[in-house]
């Protein structure tokens, strides 16, 4: 059995402890102890480029 301990009020959980609950049209698994979102499904994965992750800074390619 895995077991989970949530980094917010370090319960320790099994996988069907966690509840489930729709949060901004995402689903998600929250702590039953703390109600802290544990994982949350992107609808879409973010993908972006190094230039702009590092926007404030300059990216030099070798």
């Amino acid at each position: 059995m895995v077991r989970i301990v949530c980094p917010h009020c370090h319960a320790p959980l099994a996988a069907a402890e966690l509840e489930q609950a729709t949060i901004a049209g995402q689903l998600s698994l929250l702590c039953p102890e703390c109600s802290a979102v544990l994982v949350s499904e992107h609808a879409e994965p973010e993908y972006h480029s190094l230039e702009e992750h590092f926007a404030e800074s300059r990216v030099v390619h070798a």
